[in-house]
């Protein structure tokens, strides 16, 4: 049987709201040989003995430090635009000062550098053969068994992960570290943000970045499993309406305040209690 290991990472603000849960439920229906790589940011979680290991992200990752250093006042890194335009008029060549954009998550490349590089420091450490990333705004509300996992990350994949048309839904993704590609993967991966090469790319968040990576592994001749089956050309929250949502719910966005998913999200139906419950 192949090994498998769990990977997250968490906020300080944002562990008692999900991350807390998610850790406990965790524990509660995963096997009990797949480890929690729990790396936290500026606090100490609730031990899990023998199913929770915490790492200290920013202790693990000098790379994520210096990448934050960088970008400290950069406000491109942090999801606003370039905050002046300039004016051509002949010769006539002045900066114009722009509103202040809203700042969004497609270009908040700090922010989802601190899950992406959660995933590099783990995959260098971890003896597992595949490595699975699950937001930490996640729980589990029935048991997973190594079935389950094995049909999740099918041996001969490069990746699992969920797709959607404008990038994939990165809230649970495998990566199988035994497959002959993934190391170059993940390097190239990497380099987005050890090289700032994610500046020259449509949007910065992890999920865009994943899928550059993973469309150049694919033409590199990688397979690369969709969980969703195709759900997601319909379903913008793919993955609770995926085979995922037999077992697990994902509070993304606002869904983090009322603790659950809403009935409007789901495409399929659902016969499991939990959802019956909640929605």
């Amino acid at each position: 049987m192949r090994r498998f290991a769990v990977v997250t990472t968490c906020h300080a603000a944002g562990y008692p709201l999900y991350g807390q849960r998610m850790a406990a439920t965790f524990a509660e229906f995963w096997p009990a040989d797949v480890p929690l790589l729990f790396y936290s940011e500026g606090f100490t979680a609730d031990p899990i003995p023998g199913r929770l290991v915490e790492r200290d992200l920013l202790a693990s990752s000098p790379e994520l430090v210096a990448f934050k250093a960088r970008h400290a006042d950069n406000p491109r890194a942090h999801g606003l635009r370039k905050p002046f335009r300039r004016l051509r008029l002949g010769p006539l060549d002045m900066p114009l000062p722009l509103r202040t954009r809203k700042a969004s998550y497609r270009w908040n490349a700090v922010r989802f550098a601190h899950k992406s590089f959660a995933i590099f420091h783990a995959a260098r450490q971890t003896d597992a053969d595949v490595l699975i990333w699950i937001d930490a705004d996640t729980l589990f509300f029935a048991p997973v068994d190594q079935a389950e996992l094995e049909q999740l990350a099918p041996p001969d994949a490069l990746l699992a992960c969920l797709r959607r048309p404008k990038f994939s839904e990165c809230g649970f993704v495998a990566y199988n570290l035994r497959h002959p590609q993934m190391h170059a993967f993940l390097a190239d991966f990497e380099r987005f943000y050890t090289e700032d090469r994610l500046f020259a790319e449509r949007e910065f968040h992890d999920s865009y970045l994943f899928d550059v990576a993973r469309e150049r592994a694919e033409a590199a001749g990688a397979r690369v499993y969709d969980i969703a089956e195709g759900i997601g050309a319909r379903a913008d929250h793919v993955l609770i309406n995926s085979r995922l949502g037999r077992f697990m719910d994902h509070m993304k966005g606002e869904r983090k305040a009322s603790g659950s998913s809403h009935a409007a999200d789901l495409l399929v139906t659902r016969s499991e209690d939990y959802w019956k419950r909640t929605t």
